[in-house]
């Protein structure tokens, strides 16, 4: 494998973390929004929560498209270093 697309595969699985930890975050402030729901006024927190699950659907989305990259990186990686099976 070259030594860009391993750097870009080590970049991906960070980005992938932070995505999931981002998303554990948004979800984690969902919860708060659920549990404090009472005191706080409700159409704020329906505007609130709509936007944290439009960021966790974005992330989600996120994650997918590195997850693609990632897995087309691994097999173009793998195409290359395969031996060659052709017969002339």
């Amino acid at each position: 494998m070259d030594i860009p697309t391993s750097e870009r595969l080590a970049t991906i699985q960070n980005q992938i973390r932070l995505v999931e930890a981002e998303k554990l975050e948004c979800e984690q402030r969902l919860v708060l929004f659920w549990e404090h729901l009472s005191p706080i006024d409700p159409a704020l927190v329906v505007v609130a929560m709509l936007r944290i699950q439009r960021r966790i659907r974005a992330l989600e989305d996120s994650k997918r498209d590195l997850l693609k990259e990632q897995q087309a990186l691994i097999m173009q990686a793998t195409t290359h270093l395969a031996p060659s099976h052709r017969e002339d």
